[in-house]
């Protein structure tokens, strides 16, 4: 069953943008927004690249490989156009990431076998930035002799705090997508969190106790809780605000969450308090999205368009959270063009 419900929700985040990439090319169609002079492709980055100092590692996503941005310069980890939504542990030293893959195989269509070219995606995992790289569960479920081989699309992998679970949204019969947490050194199924919703985004409270999802199984997106033991997802208080809520992230102390709100067809990053619902707007220009904190809390990262390019921004949060405002953005890339459907993550 088509994805494009799903990924008009994400892509249709910028106005102006081409957000395609051969790796998600077979999931969904081209999303172009308005017409106009098509944005020359940049040059792909192939070495280190200068950028402003920020602490810790920020992994992102470049046109299907995924960078790491650490030390006052960023650089490919991954080299094979396929590659995306990165993930980080809380030390900044594992790192998760999905990656598309495609296997000949066949199908039956009105009644006929055909061949067909059967997309899944696979975790995988570096337990270092500079490390060797290991699948850590695929999403080729069955490969048979017959070519009626069964596959999963994955997506969205979330460590938890310690580094040993993560968790994951997979495919579902009905065209849905459910929240599955996994052990991260065997693979194995440790819990299935979903059966028949749509869910997308996953993030760890820092305790590990819960983790916050983006639904869309009601339709328009909105932030759930769920209990990391399976008991009852709560959704997410947010006072003050219309428009959709989506793409959550914790803070350090699990006090706030970024979340992403689109509003009168543009998209702010927002905070919101988890206990009260206090809701805090973190940018205004309307092109700002995929916001999550710093490890030491002080920042976010994000990403924001400007001129039809997408790129990677630092804002200092500063006094935002007790009645003063957030600072002036930093620009962290070049206008390479920055896979806006990425999270990007920040660990030590």
């Amino acid at each position: 069953m088509s994805r494009l419900p799903r990924d008009l929700v994400f892509g249709v985040i910028a106005i102006g943008l081409v957000i395609a990439y051969g790796v998600l090319g077979s999931r969904a169609a081209p999303l172009v927004i308005s017409a106009g002079t098509p944005t020359p492709t940049p040059t792909k980055p192939v070495s280190a690249v200068p950028a402003p100092q920020t602490p810790g590692t920020i992994a992102f996503a470049l046109r299907g490989d995924v960078y790491v941005l650490h030390d006052g310069k960023y650089v490919s980890v991954t080299s094979d156009a396929r590659s995306i939504q990165p993930n980080l542990s809380v030390d900044g030293e594992t790192l998760l990431f999905v990656r598309a893959e495609a296997i000949n195989g066949r199908r039956e269509v009105d009644g006929q076998i055909t061949p067909a070219i059967l997309r899944y995606t696979d975790i995988v995992k570096k337990e270092s930035i500079d490390g060797k790289e290991s699948i850590v569960l695929t999403g080729l479920l069955v490969s048979s002799p017959s070519g009626f081989h069964s596959v999963a699309w994955l997506t969205g992998p979330a460590l938890s705090p310690d580094a040993k679970r993560f968790a994951v949204t997979t495919d579902a019969p009905a065209g849905t997508s459910d929240l599955e947490i996994f052990d991260a050194l065997t693979g194995k199924r440790a819990a299935l969190l979903s059966e028949g919703s749509f869910l997308a985004d996953p993030a760890w409270s820092p305790d590990g106790k819960t983790i916050a999802v983006t639904s869309y199984t009601s339709g328009e997106p909105r932030i759930l809780l769920v209990p990391s033991d399976g008991r009852a997802a709560a959704p997410l208080a947010i006072k003050g605000t219309t428009g959709d809520a989506y793409r959550p992230s914790y803070s350090p102390d699990g006090a706030w969450i970024t979340y992403t709100l689109r509003h009168d067809g543009r998209n702010d990053v927002h905070a919101v308090e988890v206990k009260t619902g206090r809701d805090i707007a973190l940018t205004s220009d309307g092109k700002s999205w995929s916001g999550v904190f710093s490890p030491d809390g002080r920042q976010i990262a994000l990403l924001r368009e400007s001129g039809g390019v997408i790129d990677l921004y630092a804002m200092d949060v500063g006094d935002a959270f007790t009645g003063g405002t957030a600072k002036v953005a930093v620009k962290l890339t070049r206008g390479e063009g920055i896979d806006g459907d990425s999270r990007p993550a920040w660990g030590r």
